[in-house]
């Protein structure tokens, strides 16, 4: 069966308007800013940096890491599997945050300014505006490390949890951090009834691999913005970076994640944006569950195709990907149940901005 124009702008437009989706973007968010943001500008920069300064296991270890890089017999973050020193794990941790760090320093002020745009950042805030009244919280979740997102909320004055509350040095703690966007309001019914509790439209941000602010304090989990560059000694990172030791870690910090879980677990729509599908402990079986069994809508859009989201694709019969062609900056947009991929040959929708204007209007 042949897939048409008219028939894939159906069922983009029927995705939007039949209910709000989970979200998850991956660095592709951000490597559409600065491919600094991305998997091999890391890779690049540890290999560098851990040339020196290794005792002799952990120096066996990353040789193997090099080695099945060079080889090509496994990617960045499967190779990282060879790292079981803890210490090593630490440094990785460091490095990773600090070469994060510069770049996310460097765009903060100039999205928060208005000066650039996180490229996600108007189809984000379109989601937001059309959040029905009766249901005003929209959930997204990252394994950026980056603030990118944040800075994009605070420019366009969108309300937004990470599930931490208080002053500079804020706590971990749903409940409380779900209190600051909520408001006594007017009962809506005509006879005389009490003030309502009401929310104000908002994202609630989860970031399962934490973040560049989230940190590791007398075993409490806390997020402090002022450390971002400077940590102080005897503070952790609450950072999970790719390897073992990241699934270990996240697997021990499940209970961390339970608001992330029951946000998956309510939605029956999924919007992918910039993300890749090479992250098992993100998109775990529930996902699998939902677009696979459960036959939700999903929709990916992404500069680059991979077989992982073909694999996805495959299996996930009202799945849609839109992204780049092969040949061309154009776009292509799939669905399993077609025999070939629709070529769009006159715009570039794997773009966010361009994808709003095109089907949302913003």
């Amino acid at each position: 069966m042949e897939l048409t124009k008219d028939v894939a702008y159906k069922a983009i437009a029927e995705f939007f308007s039949v209910e709000k989706p989970f979200v998850l973007f991956g660095t592709g968010t951000s490597c559409a800013l600065d491919l600094s943001f991305g998997m091999p500008a890391l890779e690049a920069h540890l290999r560098n940096e851990l040339s020196t300064g290794l005792n002799g296991d952990q120096a066996a270890q990353w040789q193997h890491v090099t080695n099945a890089l060079d080889a090509r017999t496994h990617d960045f973050e499967s190779a990282m599997d060879f790292i079981k020193d803890d210490d090593l794990t630490n440094r990785i941790v460091e490095t990773t945050a600090k070469f994060v760090a510069h770049y996310d320093s460097k765009y903060a002020y100039q999205i928060i300014s208005g000066a650039i745009e996180w490229p996600a950042g108007r189809l984000i805030k379109k989601l937001v505006e059309t959040l029905p009244e009766t249901d005003r919280q929209l959930h997204l979740a990252t394994p950026n490390y980056d603030l990118l997102a944040e800075y994009s909320f605070v420019r366009d004055s969108i309300p937004y949890l990470t599930g931490f509350s208080g002053g500079f040095c804020r706590q971990f703690d749903w409940n409380e951090a779900k209190k600051t966007v909520r408001f006594t309001g007017k009962s809506l019914a005509k006879t005389k009834q009490p003030p309502r509790l009401a929310e104000k439209k908002h994202i609630r941000l989860h970031k399962p691999h934490g973040s560049l602010n989230t940190f590791d304090v007398e075993s409490r989990m806390v997020e402090c913005d002022g450390w971002i560059i400077n940590k102080p000694d005897g503070v952790t990172r609450a950072m999970i970076t790719p390897g073992t030791a990241k699934y270990q870690r996240l697997h021990q910090d499940r209970s961390r994640l339970a608001e992330y879980d029951r946000a998956v677990a309510d939605h029956s729509s999924f919007l992918f944006l910039g993300f890749g599908f090479n992250d098992s402990q993100l998109v775990n079986n529930t996902f699998r569950h939902k677009l696979e069994q459960n036959q939700c809508p999903g929709l990916v859009i992404t500069r680059d195709f991979s077989p992982q989201i073909g694999r996805w694709l495959n299996s996930c019969p009202n799945m849609w990907v839109l992204c780049k062609q092969e040949t061309s900056d154009y776009t292509r947009v799939f669905n399993s149940k077609f025999d070939d991929w629709l070529l769009i040959n006159d715009k570039e929708l794997w773009r966010f901005d361009r994808f709003t204007q095109e089907f949302l209007g913003g």
